[in-house]
């Protein structure tokens, strides 16, 4: 290794808080396979608002549980 950080698989911060905050989102979440993840998260670091990623964890909720 190099000592570098892969960071592209990191959750963003506002992900994390809003999934913590919803219980049904953050269960929906656990269940999706690796590439619905990397969706999900790639789609968090390309919001620009508190309401666009409290979207992206309702979204969540609504169509996976």
């Amino acid at each position: 290794m190099d000592g570098k950080t892969d960071n592209r698989n990191d959750m963003p911060m506002g992900l994390s808080f809003q999934l913590g905050a919803n219980p049904k989102a953050m269960n929906a979440y656990a269940k999706l396979n690796d590439e619905e993840k990397r969706q999900v998260v790639e789609a968090a670091r390309n919001v620009t608002t508190k309401s666009e990623m409290h979207q992206i964890v309702k979204g969540l909720e609504q169509n996976f549980c």
